[in-house]
């Protein structure tokens, strides 16, 4: 046997999959949050601001309503004009005004319209969250999922030169990145069908979707770098160069199913062969007039309204706030920035642990769901609302931010679950709705955000973030007061009172594992923690 067929049988074909996936999830994030990390590089500040982040000490006030704390910036050479130079003492007024040019963004935004670049993201990104999951059904995932991230890719690159024609056209620049990620996550779920056994699917889903908060992590300090050494173009250039990179691998090692990849060993292929249906008979279509009037389902949608509203208040917002308010230089301290997020992913893996030993203790399913709502939205409001009269603690701030972030995410043990509570045969569907509701919220709350600082200037903060501790509250109380957390009776699909397994087409039996070991009964369950 050569070294490629050493190689082949090694690393399972599924593996390379969920290794793609993941590394798909950082790209896709990174194209996401590039823009949040720009934009205080792309717009002019005050006058004032300028000339407080050229290091003057005769500058009397900075841009935010904290005095700076970034890390003092090494002295430049003199021949040498960057937006990190330090101007000595006695600079001359030419020499100031000279650097605040420099340190400058080019574009003159108002608030309000970086508020509306800013969400425009989500103006294509809630449109096709319900479609998506059909769309990679008809065409294949592969197409899909890589062709989505390819487009986003493309845009990237002609992103900077868009802006500098026109903003409006940056906005359609941002809906069609938005549109094509609105594919990635029911993309998902359809590549899973055809590669990956009903036993294995809870660590393959578990490890591809940690790409996207990983992502999150890495893009925040990866941006402020590039910031400082390129400047703000080049951020958008890296992220479109990568999104290319991985889009060739992509379409040389992804296959649409295990019959076509050209690689696949034979043993894997017979065990994927005999786990894994790869036709249904029937189609059951979604009973849409049940599902629209069901409160339990609406239950999880209101929970989910709340939760994004305040993640992407956090995703968004979170480094305008620490660049704006607290004063921070991100080009020098992006780990500010990536920290409340790389918080989040440790206490995720950590809860997600603590909830499903809970459950095999035999706690109930709903007292699980409650208390991982209430965790998910009760912290953060408090939180918000204390950081939101806290000043210029700036120790404070950072610490209370990134909690908030933290227990956010114990939303996947509770409202996250929701479909798959009431309807376990159309959660793909309902999933599709409720995060298309929750997406709305980044075309809402960024504009709304921007019309506040618009008017009321760095003191709109606390308003921003006491509407995000209200949309926490009023969204988590009813999911709290009144879920059940039971099956509904329109989830039972029977064409036939005969047909008792109708309930769920898609589980097929997988009397053994690659190595030719019996699975136990207990392992072809679904593992109702995973989506």
């Amino acid at each position: 046997m050569g070294l490629l067929g050493k190689i082949r049988d090694f690393v399972p074909a599924r593996y390379v999959l969920c290794l793609m996936l993941f590394f798909g999830f950082m790209v896709t994030f990174l194209l996401r949050v590039n823009l949040n990390m720009s934009v205080v590089a792309m717009v002019a500040r005050p006058a004032a601001a300028a000339e407080a982040s050229t290091g003057d000490a005769r500058a009397p006030s900075t841009g935010g309503y904290c005095p700076r704390h970034a890390p003092p910036a090494p002295p430049a050479p003199p021949a040498t004009t960057t937006t990190q130079r330090t101007l000595p003492p006695n600079a001359s007024d030419a020499e100031v005004l000279s650097v605040a040019s420099a340190a400058a963004g080019e574009f003159d935004w108002d608030e309000m319209q970086q508020g509306v670049i800013l969400g425009s993201f989500f103006w294509g990104y809630l449109v096709f969250q319900v479609p998506g999951g059909r769309v990679a059904e008809l065409y294949g995932a592969k197409r899909i999922f890589g062709g989505a991230i390819l487009l986003n890719g493309f845009m990237s690159l002609v992103l900077p030169s868009a802006a500098r024609l026109h903003w409006s056209l940056l906005l359609v620049i941002r809906a069609m990145q938005g549109l094509a990620q609105g594919v990635l996550f029911p993309s998902l779920n359809a590549a899973v069908s055809h590669w990956v056994p009903v036993a294995e699917r809870a660590k393959f889903l578990s490890f591809t979707v940690c790409g996207a908060s990983l992502g999150t992590v890495i893009s925040m300090p990866l941006c402020g770098a590039i910031l400082s050494s390129w400047g703000w173009e080049a951020v958008f250039y890296v992220s479109g160069i990568l999104a290319l990179t991985w889009s060739g691998a992509w379409w040389l090692l992804v296959y649409e199913t295990p019959d076509q990849h050209p690689r696949i060993s034979p043993k894997e292929r017979q065990y994927l062969a005999s786990c894994i249906s790869t036709h249904r008979d029937k189609t059951y279509p979604v009973p849409w007039k049940a599902v629209f009037t069901s409160w339990q389902f609406w239950l999880g949608c209101i929970a989910a309204w709340g939760s994004d509203w305040g993640f992407h208040t956090f995703l968004t917002l979170g480094p305008k706030y620490i660049k704006e308010a607290l004063d921070f230089d991100l080009e020098q301290s992006s780990w500010l920035a990536s920290l409340p997020f790389l918080c989040q992913y440790a206490f995720a893996i950590i809860y997600g642990i603590i909830a499903d030993e809970l459950l095999k203790k035999g706690y109930r399913v709903l007292v699980v769901r409650r208390v991982s709502t209430i965790i998910s939205h009760g912290g953060p409001a408090l939180l918000v609302v204390i950081l939101a009269f806290v000043g210029c603690n700036v120790t404070a701030s950072i610490a209370i931010l990134t909690t908030a972030v933290s227990l956010i995410g114990a939303f996947s043990a509770g409202f996250f679950q929701n479909p798959l509570d009431v309807a376990p045969n159309f959660a793909g569907s309902l999933t599709g709705i409720m995060n298309g509701i929750g997406s709305m919220t980044g075309v809402i709350s960024p504009p709304l955000a921007g019309v506040i600082l618009h008017n009321m200037g760095l003191s709109g903060w606390p308003v921003i973030f006491c509407i995000a501790a209200a949309m926490y509250l009023l969204s988590c109380l009813p999911y709290v007061l009144f879920v059940t957390a039971k099956v509904q009776p329109w989830n039972n699909v029977q064409s036939t009172s005969n047909e008792k397994h109708a309930e769920l087409p898609m589980i097929s039996h997988c009397p053994q594992n690659e190595n030719g070991e019996e699975h136990s009964p207990e392992n072809e369950k679904i593992n109702p923690n995973v989506v």
